[in-house]
């Protein structure tokens, strides 16, 4: 097996190399710098990718376990549909609201199931549900209890990995949105280091071409290429709020809340 990067042949007729590539997800981690033990990186793409960086592999429930891009390093963590493929549906059937327009104990918990969840329970039978829900709440209470939940599931994510967390860097065309990236902040209590470059997956994929071409040396080489955009702060106005909306969020999900029944026999 050849390592990303590598020259493994020729385009026949072409004089083109043809090197060893990976998947988007690893080209993403590649340029975000978060490659120290505690690191987390969370991509916020149309899946919701949280990983965080530890020095020797481990297994924990419901968490997958693999290779970092980083030699001797491994990251835990998994994918979840919580991300851009829950939050644009909710952009399209609620209505246009300011998601900071709203009092931070005026939210609902939303359960984001909407079409099972992968990690950490690995069930394609769960559903979506919002959890206290009244005629006072409004667009704005449910777009910001949409970012919550992506948030809730970063945070819970993170804690199942029973890793120590020195911080959080966000990347992924989600990053473009300030109200997810301020709910991710705020549900996890911690600043989040914004990537620069959005497309961090094209970035690096371009990254490896370089190497099959003799230009870089090593994945290590690419660390000229982070950069961090800004860090958002979480607010502690919400943090009481958010703090009691997280285990509510927990408790629903031990419940299996709107799963699927069978179908009969």
């Amino acid at each position: 097996m050849e390592s990303m990067g590598a020259v493994v042949g020729e385009v026949r007729g072409s004089g083109a190399a043809l090197a060893t590539g990976a998947i988007d997800a690893l080209c993403e981690q590649i340029v975000a710098g978060a490659d120290r033990d505690g690191d987390v990186l969370v991509m916020c793409g149309t899946t919701l990718i949280v990983w965080t960086t530890i020095s020797e592999p481990r297994q924990m429930p419901g968490l997958w376990t693999i290779p970092h891009t980083t030699p001797g390093k491994s990251q835990i963590g998994g994918a979840s549909n919580a991300g851009g493929l829950f939050l644009g549906w909710v952009d399209r059937v609620v209505a246009q609201a300011d998601p900071t327009a709203v009092e931070p104990g005026r939210v609902p918990v939303w359960s984001p199931y909407l079409r099972g969840e992968r990690s950490p329970f690995h069930d394609p039978d769960r559903r979506g549900l919002l959890e206290a829900l009244d005629l006072t709440h409004d667009a704005a209470a449910l777009r910001r209890a949409a970012y919550e939940a992506s948030g809730f599931v970063v945070r819970q994510l993170i804690e199942l990995s029973a890793a120590p967390v020195s911080r959080i860097v966000a990347t992924g065309g989600g990053t473009r949105v300030g109200p997810w990236l301020q709910a991710i902040a705020d549900a996890t209590g911690r600043p989040v280091e914004v990537s620069a470059v959005a497309e961090g997956a094209a970035l690096g994929a371009a990254f490896l071409a370089r190497m099959a071409a003799g230009l870089e040396t090593t994945i290590a080489d690419a660390a000229r290429w982070v950069r961090t955009e800004r860090v958002v702060e979480p607010d502690p106005v919400w943090a009481a709020a958010v703090e009691d909306r997280y285990h509510r969020f927990l408790q629903m999900a031990e419940r299996r809340c709107g799963a699927v029944a069978p179908p009969p026999f």
